[in-house]
């Protein structure tokens, strides 16, 4: 069976790709299902779908955004009514429709209508609609009206996608930070979402010495945005601020081989690749109780602080430090095994195949 997967449109779907592994992870796992996954075309045109409706039968979508970005309102709402035309046409030629919800809404609005219609149309026509938790699917119910084929399949870890040979104190040899600091780490994009800003005010606050800060920035999507976070932390030196366009498999490793505890200080989300990454090497993590989170880890996995508490992200800083560090790292691991590509795959095959 071949299926058409809609994923980065910058990306690929082997480990070699500069993207998001998890695409070419779910790829990697559903060769062994017997499904081979073909990199969708977002052009998505009703000669295109005919062509390949001879050789596939599922198209499985990830990021709708893309098929109705745009500048201008006018012609955004034309790219969303041609999708959704499109989408009726691929009905009609029998193809098997898949929709994974990773996000309730886009993290950056321009047409908030058309954010909320996009959806509603996915949902109206796909065939099965997975989310990710289950506080996920409620929303599907609630705002998209879908309620029937709604799945929960969870995300995957990272285990296999990054080396992870290097000890602690190597990389922090490589990255400057002493031996004896207790190390935070936050990895990701650097959006405003992701709440960088607010990590490092709270930081900032911490009167313990050898506490450390260590900012790993990927910048392709806001450098100006990522300009201004590393201008507010070059005034604390206990902060190691690095940013790249894309970090290698080996950055990747070091970075977070360095740290004592993940934060991810989001002011919104859903669900979290970046908190599924620093599972997947074994550090306890700093959430706020909001989105997929909660289901995500529980109290031996890390902190869940509530974002509604001005003080909270500080408070949860200052408390991660009581906990005992080995055992919450293998709390960590364990929990990032739970979410295991092999049992993703079989899941999501069987919907493939009804």
């Amino acid at each position: 069976m071949n299926a058409l997967f809609f994923w980065e449109k910058v990306g690929g779907l082997t480990l070699a790709h500069k993207c998001n592994p998890y695409g070419p992870l779910l790829a990697l796992s559903m060769k062994k299902q017997g499904i081979q996954f073909e990199l969708g075309d977002y052009e998505f045109e009703k000669e295109y779908l005919e062509k390949k409706r001879k050789t596939t039968d599922v198209l499985h979508f990830n990021w709708i955004r893309h098929f109705y970005l745009a500048d201008d309102l006018q012609t955004a709402i034309k790219r969303l009514n041609q999708f959704a035309e499109n989408l009726h046409f691929a009905r009609s030629l029998n193809y098997r429709l898949i929709w994974t919800l990773h996000n309730f809404y886009p993290h950056e609005r321009k047409f908030h209508d058309l954010d909320h219609l996009a959806p509603l149309i996915m949902c109206d026509n796909a065939d099965h609609v997975i989310a990710h938790c289950n506080y996920s699917a409620n929303l599907a119910r609630k705002y998209f009206y879908r309620t029937e084929n709604l799945h929960v399949i969870p995300h995957g870890n990272y285990i296999d996608a990054y080396p992870n040979t290097i000890s602690k104190s190597e990389a922090r040899q490589q990255l400057n930070i002493p031996d004896n600091a207790f190390t935070y780490v936050f990895s990701g994009n650097a959006r405003p979402y992701k709440g960088i800003d607010r990590l490092i005010q709270a930081f900032n606050t911490l009167t313990d010495p050898d506490a450390h800060l260590l900012l790993m920035m990927r910048s392709s999507v806001f450098p100006e945005y990522t300009q201004e976070l590393l201008n507010i932390a070059a005034d604390n030196p206990n902060i190691h601020a690095f940013t790249s366009f894309f970090f290698t498999p080996e950055e990747m490793q070091t970075y977070l081989n360095a740290a004592d505890v993940a934060v991810l200080p989001f002011v919104d989300v859903l669900t979290s690749g970046s908190a599924i990454l620093a599972l997947s090497f074994g550090k306890p993590l700093v959430l706020p109780n909001i989105g997929c989170m909660p289901e995500l880890i529980n109290k031996t996995q890390g902190i869940l602080f509530d974002p509604s508490d001005p003080n909270g992200l500080q408070k949860s800083l200052a408390k991660v430090r009581e906990y005992n560090l080995v055992d919450a790292e293998r709390a960590a691991f364990a929990r990032a095994q739970e979410l295991n590509w092999d049992t993703i795959a079989q899941q999501l095959a069987t919907l493939y195949k009804a």
